[in-house]
């Protein structure tokens, strides 16, 4: 039995920092597993040709490229020692022996054997999600057991994903429609996001997705509100609905310092720190936590003095309930201009009142593309609503306006 063996740096939806090192494995030019090496680095310190890391690099948790390059040597010299004096054994041997070399503890408790559903269960306990995304992948695993009851297919790690695509497609939902192209792509990124942490846990050596291509969601132009839209708002007479006005201030505070909402509503006194905001968004925290701070301006601060005291720096409601808030209020204000969206079942453009398709997200558009139209600079932009560099949904964000390309075109005039 021939062995082989190479270790690639995985890069996953777009992070190359702090990534991990996976030893994939191959028998006779077959790969029949993929190891964890329990070790990480940057995308760029990795060599991929050479095998090792970077001469002179450390990685975020302080090993240099030395002890790392000398660990996974002896990881991979250990499949061609075990190969060579093993030809019958088995790859759960195999991968025993290197958890010896690795360092990694054998678990002496009990073994659960887990079904399927029972591993997705672990896997959502492991990742650190807001109850927002969690709940798009509940979505997911009660998609996947309507799909076995509907096909007879069980889901294992075998599924077929093209049948499951296809009932995703198909499938009508409680609102009596189809699912719109980007929905059922959000869904199969999902799963496939399951599949990479199964591998990573030794549950298969079968990734389906390696012959499997995910479409990519298509957006429209984001459309967002004026700075002087905002300003409207924020001085419009609310008196007599007091409510919808305190959650009338919740939203231009959130065109202010343009936070998801899952953020906003995590914010307590205690993020306010010397004039500034300051959080780690919830959406990148597993992968790449990094601090967002955004200067306060003075309608923002004072906004905070006006609720102070609170549990929360603002008195939330339900994402749901700030919602419909916000469309009412957009009403309420005459804001209620022609904007074009994307129909993501159609893929084709509509025209819709601004007050009909203005959520809390809204906000968030509010502040890029008003901050973007300024400084016209990504990454100053990016480092104030949380994007990741070259993010493509950043890149949304930059549609030029008309008083930009205007100012340009006078540079030739």
């Amino acid at each position: 039995m021939k062995a082989a063996t190479k270790v690639y740096s995985e890069k996953r939806n777009g992070i190359e920092k702090n990534v991990p090192l996976q030893m994939h494995i191959f028998f006779n030019g077959k790969r029949v597993s993929v190891f964890s090496t329990g070790f990480r680095c940057d995308v760029d310190m990795w060599d991929t040709d050479k095998q090792q890391m970077k001469r002179n690099t450390i990685n975020k948790s302080g090993e240099t490229a030395a002890t790392i390059n000398g660990k996974i040597k002896a990881l991979r010299g250990s499949v061609d020692v075990w190969a060579a004096n093993n030809p019958n054994g088995t790859i759960e041997e195999l991968l025993k022996e290197l958890r010896k070399v690795a360092g990694k503890k054998e678990k002496t408790e009990p073994k659960v054997f887990l079904d399927i559903y029972g591993h997705f269960d672990r896997f959502l306990k492991e990742r650190k999600l807001s109850e927002n995304r969690h709940e798009h992948y509940l979505v997911l695993k009660r998609a996947l057991q309507r799909f076995e009851a509907y096909s007879g297919q069980s889901f294992t790690f075998d599924i077929d994903l093209y049948q499951f695509e296809q009932f995703l497609s198909n499938e009508t939902t409680k609102k009596k429609s189809k699912r719109g192209i980007n929905t059922v792509i959000g869904l199969m990124s999902k799963l496939r996001s399951f599949f990479l942490w199964a591998i990573d846990n030794e549950l298969t050596l079968r990734n389906p997705f390696n012959k499997f291509k995910i479409g990519e969601a298509k957006y429209g132009t984001p459309f967002f509100i004026t700075i002087e839209e905002r300003n409207h708002l924020y001085n419009f007479d609310f008196k007599a609905r007091k409510q919808l006005g305190i959650q009338r201030d919740i939203f231009v505070f959130q065109c202010l310092i343009g936070c998801r909402v899952s953020d906003l509503y995590k914010l307590t006194s205690a993020n306010v720190i010397n004039g500034f905001i300051e959080y780690i968004a919830i959406k990148t925290s597993d992968e790449n936590p990094k601090t967002i701070r955004v200067p306060l301006t003075d309608t923002a601060k004072e906004i905070i003095n006006r609720y102070k005291g609170g549990e929360t720096l603002l008195p939330f409601i339900s994402e749901v309930n700030y919602n419909l808030a916000i469309k009412e209020m957009f009403l309420l204000a005459g804001l209620t201009r022609i904007v074009t969206v994307l129909n993501t079942k159609t893929r084709k453009d509509e025209q819709k009142p601004l007050n009909e398709v203005a959520s809390s997200h809204l906000a968030r558009r509010a502040f890029i593309g008003n901050l973007y139209a300024k400084v016209q600079d990504p990454n100053v932009v990016g480092s104030m609503s949380g994007h990741v560099e070259g993010s493509k949904a950043f890149a949304r964000y930059r549609n030029i306006n008309d008083e930009i390309k205007t100012d340009v075109m006078k540079l030739i005039q």
